[in-house]
């Protein structure tokens, strides 16, 4: 069992902005405290630091992943949290997500039950390819 707090769990640390959208009931009370300086708010003209989207429809997911990823700080991250267990097939699943987050551009880099009934996938932007300082094509 792990003694890190939520927060510290989903990676929140002093003075990030952070959105939350469509979390269940009591779900923000499990957040605080949170670190110094760090804000829930709606948006931010330089980016968000941290989105927390809680989505327990595929289509929902697909409308809103481009626009949340366009408003993520380019070290921002999007923890994308979904049912854990279903039986329907309009629920996101693991691999949904994952293959969604590469069409975007994201790809996950962790993996998290932040609530018991939620599983979440942490997405960030995918790394490129390191720059190479003399090509490697022979003419």
């Amino acid at each position: 069992m792990s003694t890190l707090t939520l927060p510290e769990l989903l990676g929140i640390r002093t003075g990030m902005r952070i959105s939350v959208l469509n979390p269940p009931e009591g779900f923000l009370q499990k957040l605080e405290p949170l670190p110094d300086g760090a804000a829930l708010i709606d948006s931010s003209k330089t980016g968000l630091d941290l989105t927390l989207y809680f989505s327990t429809k595929k289509t929902d997911l697909v409308e809103k992943l481009p626009g949340l990823a366009r408003g993520m700080a380019v070290t921002g991250y999007i923890w994308v949290i979904f049912p854990a267990v279903t039986e329907s097939s309009l629920v996101p699943t693991e691999d949904f997500v994952r293959m969604l987050a590469l069409e975007v551009g994201l790809a996950d880099d962790k993996k998290l039950v932040p609530e018991l009934g939620w599983s979440g996938l942490r997405l960030a932007w995918k790394p490129r390819a390191p720059r190479l300082d003399k090509p490697q094509i022979q003419a």
